[in-house]
């Protein structure tokens, strides 16, 4: 830790003078204490630290196939920096380090009379560049950012979805999720909930349950809801039906639903609900 040692301060006899050496020391103990409190936390959060990853302290969100970023903030070789916003046109955002001044501080007159700038700017501005900077909007590091969030807890269903046989895979209306289209790939947990109703013994073959991926054609998760799950069904009856996909990676614009697929009879389902966990 640095600090100024003020007790030898005799005022008013011995009087400490302050230099721009002593400014620095202090503009250098400013920036220190608040890069180690930064990197303590990057390495309590993602076991590691890098000076050449720029970690995402808040915005910095990519879209457009990364040409285009907003504002933000992040922390990157040690030091704290805003960054600007693009709507780039054909290249991946790059980031180069720019000076300005502050206008509201500068210029300043010297005792030699001499009017400079020193009140620095210090951000990085994406650009639409093909080379050059420090580096892209793909080598962004969101570890920071991220966090557990229950979105969409409430897509449910008061009414019956009925699976009927010979039909391949009826969808539950209504019960969907698209992720959001703004070019960041993000990490879910997608579950269902509901009970399966049946009476008298009318289930005969296995009901297939599925969340499904429609825009790529692609299971996520599927259960089996049959006879056996009922034993001697004499009464109607509710048994509660739980699929869960456990942590998956979606690309932006991707539609989930539930839907289910019987080979016989029918089955109806009451109490549906469908509940996404981001982490973004």
């Amino acid at each position: 830790m640095k600090r100024i040692d003020t007790t030898q301060i005799v005022s008013p006899t011995s009087k400490q003078p302050f230099t721009g050496r002593s400014l620095a020391f202090l503009q250098d103990y400013n920036e220190e204490d608040k890069a180690s409190i930064i990197k303590a936390l990057v390495i309590s959060i993602l076991g590691s630290y890098s000076l050449t990853v720029p970690y995402v302290v808040s915005g910095c969100v990519v879209s457009d196939s990364n040409k285009d970023v907003t504002a933000g903030e992040i922390f990157y070789g040690g030091k704290f920096y805003e960054t600007t916003a693009v709507n780039g046109v054909t290249n991946v955002a790059r980031f180069i380090l720019t000076q300005t001044q502050d206008a509201t501080a500068d210029p300043l007159i010297f005792s030699d009379s001499v009017s400079k700038t020193v009140h620095n700017i210090f951000k990085y501005v994406a650009t639409d560049v093909a080379s050059g900077g420090s580096f892209i909007s793909t080598d962004f590091n969101y570890g920071l950012t991220t966090s557990a969030t229950k979105i969409n807890d409430n897509i449910y269903s008061a009414g019956i979805f009925t699976v009927n046989n010979g039909v391949g895979w009826d969808d539950f209306t209504s019960m969907t999720y698209t992720t959001p289209n703004d070019g960041v790939t993000r990490d879910y947990i997608i579950e269902y909930k509901g009970y399966a109703q049946t009476s008298n013994g009318v289930v005969d073959s296995s009901c297939q349950l599925r969340i499904y991926n429609t825009t790529d054609s692609a299971t996520l998760d599927e259960s089996a809801v049959g006879k056996s799950n009922f034993g001697a069904v004499t009464e109607v009856v509710l048994i509660p039906v739980y699929m869960s996909t456990g942590v998956i990676t979606l690309a932006p614009n991707k539609t989930i639903l539930v839907q289910g697929g019987i080979s016989a009879n029918q089955i109806s389902f009451y109490k549906n609900r469908l509940s996404v966990i981001e982490y973004r």
